[in-house]
């Protein structure tokens, strides 16, 4: 038996399996895109929170040397300074005016603008301590004094960042008004 008409038989178009391998392919690329999204949104909140801690280790350091004279208050345990600050732990840090007068009657202001400052910019539970060592270096008479800003916050996966910032904010000039009571 021959057979005499030969029929070939095409098919036009996609398979199911075809379409179902292509549309895997581009769920794969989707997903792989959103997450890479998801982890540029977490590099970029932890930049911020970075610069933010930039920003206020410049405006502690500032209002230091704004205020040598009373720079030991500053760090003193007894006062605001010279422990560990919790973010959303700590009672008002009161209120705070810019142009309050300086030494020690203005203490209490610098504590008030620094915790505020430390309240509106960081995010609940970041610790911040501010301290300070003194050293002499081999050639002088003089000791200098170091401030030490340490900031510890947690991020959104859970990881724990440290940050120090080391200043001096130089010595008093005028040795007379040095003493802040």
């Amino acid at each position: 038996m021959k057979i005499k008409n030969k029929q070939h038989i095409t098919s036009d178009g996609f398979t199911l399996i075809e379409v179902l391998v292509a549309l895997l392919i581009v769920a794969l690329g989707m997903l792989g895109n959103a997450m890479l999204q998801l982890q540029g949104m977490k590099n970029s909140n932890d930049a911020y929170i970075r610069s933010q801690i930039g920003i206020i280790a410049f405006e502690i350091a500032d209002k230091i040397r704004a205020n040598r004279e009373c720079q030991d208050k500053y760090v003193d345990t007894s006062e605001f300074f010279g422990k560990t600050y919790t973010i959303g732990e700590e009672t008002s840090p009161g209120a705070c005016v810019y142009t309050s007068a300086l030494g020690d009657s203005g203490m209490a202001n610098e504590r008030a603008c620094i915790a505020s400052m430390l309240e509106n910019t960081l995010p609940a539970g970041t610790q911040v301590t501010i301290s300070s060592s003194s050293i002499r270096p081999s050639n002088s008479s003089r000791d200098i004094k170091l401030f030490l800003l340490n900031v510890k916050w947690t991020d959104r996966d859970g990881e724990l960042h440290d940050i120090d910032y080391t200043f001096d904010p130089g010595a008093c000039v005028n040795a007379s008004a040095c003493n802040c009571a």
